[in-house]
């Protein structure tokens, strides 16, 4: 994963405007009511996932900048690094 993933809104849009009202900091809602991403790049983040999903028209698609792939899952966290014990 490069850490970066692209949001497109396909012609597909119905306009429902489900994703704008659920995560205005990713789509807006433009004059001609056709839903369209803020800005991209963006950061991953699992609920941009959670709102493409819920797209009733599948026209949201969420992919990663160096692969091209879509992205259908949230990269695993890295869990902090263990602090060693040094027993005198």
């Amino acid at each position: 994963m490069s850490g970066q993933w692209q949001i497109t809104v396909h012609k597909s849009c119905r306009r429902s405007g489900i994703c704008a009202a659920a995560a205005p900091r990713w789509f807006t809602v433009g004059d001609d009511h056709r839903t369209r991403p803020v800005a991209g790049p963006v950061d991953p983040d699992p609920e941009l996932l959670d709102v493409a999903d819920s797209c009733p028209a599948e026209a949201i698609t969420v992919t990663d900048l160096v692969t091209g792939a879509p992205v259908t899952e949230a990269p695993e966290a890295v869990p902090p690094p263990r602090e060693s014990k040094v027993r005198p």
